[in-house]
Order: structure tokens, then C-alpha cells, then sequence
């Protein structure tokens, strides 16, 4: 009877191990590509002013 206590939390161990493995890669992607729009919005901004200035020197 015990063994089946036992097998039972090994398979409940690993399907949560997988199940967070898998939540935390979807949260890393997800802050990666949030990360990455907000860096080429303010790098868009950047030029986007800087062509600006530089067509109002001349």
C-alpha cells in the first residue's frame, strides 16, 4: 500500500516540476518580448527625434 502513496508522489512531483518548468519558460519569453518592445519603441523614438532635429538645423 505504501508503494502506491509513493509512486503516486513521484508522478504528482514530476508533472508540477514540468508544469512550473513550463510556466516559467512562457514567463521568460513573455518578459523577454515586453522587454524587447519596449527597448525598440524608445530606440524608434530616439532616431525618430534625431531626424527630426537634424531636418530643422538645415
Amino acid at each position: 500500500m505504501a508503494s502506491i502513496y509513493f509512486f503516486t508522489g513521484i508522478f504528482f512531483t514530476l508533472g508540477f516540476n514540468a508544469f512550473l518548468s513550463q510556466v516559467a519558460d512562457h514567463f521568460i519569453a513573455g518578459m523577454l518580448s515586453i522587454v524587447g518592445g519596449v527597448i525598440s519603441s524608445v530606440v524608434v523614438a530616439w532616431f525618430k527625434e534625431r531626424w527630426k532635429r537634424k531636418r530643422f538645423e538645415k
